[in-house]
């Protein structure tokens, strides 16, 4: 069953501990910028040359990430193993 929505509490960046929590996840989040992510197809992880590669829309000069692109045959693989499941 779907939960229902719930706003956000509201959290009051003021306080020291609210603060430094904030800081020490946009670090955690920061560490796992630009690097290369491989499919996984079935359990199996697979790395492509080419890759979709996601930009920062606020900075363009970072890079989020780079995603392996699956070609034709990956993306069949990926739906019979979804099939499958």
């Amino acid at each position: 069953m779907v939960q229902p929505y719930k706003h956000e509490p509201f959290t009051n960046f003021k306080e020291d501990e609210n603060r430094e929590a904030y800081l020490k996840g946009l670090q955690t989040v920061e560490s796992y910028l630009g690097q290369d992510y491989d499919l996984l197809i079935g359990g199996e992880r697979i790395s492509t040359e080419d890759k979709i590669v996601s930009i920062n829309p606020s900075n363009k000069e970072e890079v989020v990430g780079r995603v392996s692109k699956a070609n034709r045959e990956l993306a069949e693989k990926a739906m019979q193993a979804a099939v499958e499941a």
